[in-house]
């Protein structure tokens, strides 16, 4: 299976040999492997998009790997810096805006809700610019069903704040994050954490019997990071709840 956080093709090839070994790593999860080669790249060539990207994507995923919260924290942060080095260079490449809105938002999900509404507009226009420059790439219509599904979800005293916050608050919708999922899935039908969002998505909708069947699907794949891994034990916890009804 081609993990699609790992679809990093981008338009340079001046270190085609450096990157074959680079991305083979990258494909197989293989992240610690390649951070030492990618930096002397980065030495040797500094302000290399395609170094620079791939050091992003590195370290965002590493910190999607580790259980130690100072170490996930380190990367998200090295992630974030290389990313910021990238978009100064070339603010068209759609992987650039793909692995922004990755670090990004990962980075607001521990912060305070205001943070997040004021965050909110930032992940939505790099999404849908990854979105424009690379429209077969599940990820990024991933990242937009949640974008709407966590702003659909919003609380009551959290879209008052939003509409503090912005004349034109941001609005989500449970119809269109169904749209992005049932995109993504299409494209890419191997990663369980878009059967997670799409059951939840359904059960939002009322249509239960389509999250259980969602749910029953993504449990038969292999979460490969703590967060997919939560989101296996949500589903089969739901699933037991179910059964147990039935009996």
């Amino acid at each position: 299976m081609k993990y699609f956080f790992l679809s990093i093709a981008l338009v340079g090839f001046l270190f085609s040999q450096d990157f074959k070994e680079i991305d083979s790593n990258l494909e197989n999860r293989n992240f610690e492997d390649v951070i030492i080669p990618l930096n002397k790249l980065n030495t040797e060539y500094p302000k290399n998009l395609d170094v620079l990207v791939r050091l992003s994507a590195a370290h965002h995923l590493l910190s999607e790997k580790t259980y130690d919260k100072k170490m996930d924290s380190y990367h998200l942060n090295k992630a974030i810096d290389y990313i910021n080095e990238a978009i100064k260079i070339d603010s068209t490449n759609g992987q650039v805006h793909k692995w922004y809105a990755l670090a990004y938002g990962k980075k607001l999900e521990n912060l305070p809700i205001r943070s997040q509404i004021e965050g909110a507009k930032i992940i939505e226009f790099h999404s849908m610019e990854a979105i424009k420059k690379l429209p077969n790439d599940p990820y990024c219509y991933n990242v937009m069903g949640q974008w709407h599904y966590r702003l659909a979800d919003l609380g009551k005293m959290s879209r008052g704040l939003a509409k503090i916050i912005f004349e034109e608050p941001p609005q989500g919708s449970f119809d269109i994050a169904l749209d992005y999922f049932e995109k993504s899935i299409k494209l890419e039908p191997e990663y369980i954490g878009t059967y997670y969002w799409l059951g939840k998505t359904y059960q939002k909708l009322g249509r239960f019997n389509d999250t259980l069947a969602i749910f029953e699907k993504g449990i038969q794949l292999s979460p490969p990071y703590k967060r997919e891994e939560a989101f296996y034990q949500e589903m089969v916890k739901i699933l037991k709840k179910n059964d147990r009804k039935k009996s």
